[in-house]
């Protein structure tokens, strides 16, 4: 019996230090991964140009990473401003999933660049790559990869039936070089809802609505009130030189304006909160309104004239494109920031909202 009782004592010992074992072997694979990722880039000096939308810009590539153990492995190659620190609201993420090599046309590449750089400037980039297998392990991360990137904004450039040409006496009624108003969705000969805003420099500012960059392609102008049909006489503006929101509908031939004396941002972000707005400068060069200020974290909308009735919001998912009433724009870290407003080309809106 003593020696049943031996055997069973020693085939229990042997058990739990088998388990000891493997726990320890498990917890070297947890803590000690074995190797770190290589980073790599066809190129580090981009200047990208829309002309070259669909050609390749830059290829990255890396090594397998090493956990130590058999693990299916997803990749994210992470973008963010220089000196950051890949710092959410400067950053950008695109998942890999298994590959070890990602290639970017000059579209796609832009596209990204667009939440972490200003458009026009040699800036600063790092990469790197995020290394995961998820299950409570840590990540390893790749090498910091520096570029210098010059990144362009995407521009559509619309025609007649999405475009109206605005031709008057503040551009030397020209309609090839005037800008235009416009409904994205317009199609045969008609549109609802074009839509522009306009710097009128003339004090008693008057125009037609083309249909093409050439007056043989006719036009639209005032049958009266807010009327509009084929030919009609020159379209006026009462309050002065100054910005204004020109709407058109050709479908039921009507059009109207506004005059817009500010832009300015609004929320619990917001230096006013959501009781008055925060005023934006307008830069006639540039055709952007502008503002450096701080901001708490929380939510932002861009609004005129201090009050509702023209609002811009950006809808799911954000893509630095406003939207007419669209969602609050969250604002998930307090600091210093840059925003820009851009409503210079119709059809192209933009903002960015740049943590300084």
């Amino acid at each position: 019996m003593k020696n049943i009782q031996k055997l069973t004592w020693l085939l229990i010992g042997g058990a739990m230090l088998t388990l000891a074992a493997c726990k320890k072997e498990e917890t070297r694979a947890v803590l000690a991964p074995k190797g770190a990722v290589t980073l790599s880039a066809t190129t580090t000096t981009l200047v990208l140009a829309q002309a070259n939308q669909d050609n390749n810009a830059v290829s990255f590539s890396w090594t397998k990473a090493d956990f130590g153990f058999d693990a299916g492995i997803n990749y994210t190659l992470e973008l963010c401003r220089g000196g950051t620190n890949f710092a959410t609201a400067t950053s950008t993420s695109i998942n890999i999933n298994t590959q070890l090599s990602r290639t970017f046309t000059v579209k796609d590449f832009n596209a990204r660049m667009q939440d972490i750089i200003a458009n026009g400037a040699a800036t600063q980039v790092q990469a790197r790559i995020k290394a995961d297998v998820g299950s409570g392990v840590a990540p390893i991360y790749s090498n910091v990869l520096s570029m210098t990137v010059t990144s362009y904004r995407d521009i559509v450039n619309y025609s007649f039936p999405q475009a109206l040409f605005i031709a008057g006496n503040f551009q030397g009624w020209s309609p090839s070089t005037a800008p235009k108003i416009v409904d994205r969705f317009a199609s045969g000969t008609t549109g609802s809802n074009y839509d522009g805003y306009i710097y009128f420099n003339n004090a008693t500012p008057e125009f037609k609505m083309v249909k093409g960059p050439d007056w043989s392609f006719g036009d639209f102008g005032n049958y009266g009130g807010s009327n509009l049909g084929p030919g009609g006489a020159n379209l006026t503006l009462g309050q002065g030189a100054g910005v204004y929101r020109i709407t058109a509908n050709t479908s039921n031939m009507t059009w109207s304006n506004t005059k817009i004396d500010t832009w300015g941002i609004v929320g619990s972000a917001t230096p006013g909160g959501w009781g008055a707005s925060t005023a934006m400068t307008y830069d006639i060069a540039q055709n952007v309104y502008i503002i450096t200020t701080n901001l708490t974290a929380g939510e932002m909308k861009f609004r005129a004239n201090n009050d509702w009735p023209i609002n811009f919001g950006d809808n799911d998912p954000a893509d630095g494109k406003p939207e007419y009433g669209g969602n609050n724009i969250p604002i998930t870290t307090a600091g210093n920031y840059t925003i820009t407003l851009d409503l210079g080309i119709a059809g192209n809106y933009a903002y960015s909202i740049r943590r300084n």
